[in-house]
């Protein structure tokens, strides 16, 4: 990738809408056992499979399926498993999010949810001789199929280790309930999934820091500097808020509050080089060759008519792609040389902090998980 492309990429780089319905759900995975399964296959199920989409709900039969579950599957409280069962058939929506977690949810796979459907093969009465072996440990992990009949499609995100979830989001996972909505951990599950979004007009950058070993002081302040400096020539500070979650890996987050409506096209650009810096070795190209570049052109607009006989291609296509992102910023009021240099503080800091976009974490920690459950 040359100078002209890696500006190009900068400039195009999409902040990624997430439509304001969207919710979140936790699907487990019955202790791991089906988890390969799900993400191999791509789809979640649940269980309690006398409940389906030909069930009545009216207030004249729940009280006999009410009795079916208590007697035949043992449960104490029959209304959990069919509010679980509705929401699972009625409530979750395609595109909803989904938390998959496997054996001991030592890794999360995000996926976002399909179609509803059933298997119409997959009995009651095999199901609840199933879950009795599966709990009387009968089975080994991923040598049974699962035998639930409801059934969503899924088409998985990624997958994460959950020490580089909030503190708040590891504590919700701890649940143990077939399905849980998750809608107020919205934020902390999308920055797993996006290094940059919108949602609820709300615009969230997510930087992960994969340094194993314990961070320094200075490096925390001279982080903090970096993103604030940056973020504050972009937009005004009374939007702006961050959030660590630092424990060597960890995640740190910028929110814009109703800030999308801020981003115009040249500050998208400026988001863009951000991405550059934090998004690790992404994209194939070396930082400092771009934001140098940019600096060293920032007073070549009246020079550029006399050279203009003397370069050629793609060394032109450069220069003048640089002059016009110069423009702009000087047009609108942005400090161009305030905003490289607090780019090239976080640069520089990427040598010790190691800083990862969230596709290049995935890789090692999808291949964790896999193993993780196969052992």
């Amino acid at each position: 990738m040359d100078l002209l492309d890696a500006l190009a990429l900068a400039r195009n780089r999409a902040i990624t809408v997430v439509p304001d319905e969207t919710r979140f759900w936790m699907i487990r995975t019955k202790k791991g056992y089906f988890y390969n399964e799900f993400i191999k296959e791509g789809f979640v199920a649940l269980g309690w499979n006398i409940i389906d989409r030909n069930t009545d709900f009216s207030e004249q039969s729940i009280d006999t399926l009410k009795e079916y579950l208590t007697y035949h599957y043992g449960e104490d409280r029959p209304m959990g498993p069919v509010n679980k069962c509705k929401n699972f058939m009625y409530e979750i929506q395609a595109g909803d999010i989904l938390l998959i977690p496997n054996s001991g949810s030592s890794a999360i796979t995000l996926a976002k949810a399909g179609e509803y459907y059933e298997d119409i093969e997959k009995s009651s009465e095999k199901e609840i001789e199933v879950i009795a072996k599966i709990e009387n440990h009968e089975y080994e992990i991923n040598s049974v199929e699962c035998p639930y009949k409801k059934r969503r499609h899924i088409e998985v995100l990624c997958t994460v280790d959950p020490d580089r979830l909030s503190y708040k989001l590891r504590r919700a996972i701890s649940s143990y309930h077939g399905i849980s909505c998750f809608d107020e951990y919205a934020e902390d599950i999308l920055c797993c999934i996006y290094d940059g979004f919108s949602f609820l007009e709300n615009v969230i950058f997510s930087i992960n820091v994969s340094k194993k070993d314990p961070i320094r002081p200075r490096e925390i302040s001279k982080l903090m500097y970096g993103l604030t400096e940056f973020f504050c020539e972009i937009v005004d500070e009374e939007i702006l808020s961050t959030t660590i979650s630092l424990n060597s890996p960890g995640k740190v987050t910028v929110k814009l509050r109703d800030g999308f409506k801020y981003l115009t096209t040249h500050k998208k650009f400026l988001i863009g080089l951000f991405f550059l810096v934090t998004g690790g070795s992404c994209f194939g190209f070396e930082f400092p060759g771009v934001i140098g570049f940019v600096k060293d052109v920032r007073c070549m607009e009246t020079e550029i008519e006399i050279q203009k006989t003397e370069l050629q291609g793609k060394e032109l296509d450069n220069i003048l792609k640089a002059i016009e992102v110069v423009k702009e910023a000087k047009e609108n009021g942005i400090d161009i040389d305030k905003v490289c240099g607090s780019l090239e503080i976080l640069n520089d800091l990427n040598t010790s902090l190691q800083f990862q976009s969230n596709k290049e974490f995935e890789t090692a920690t999808m291949s964790n998980a896999i193993a993780c459950n196969e052992e």
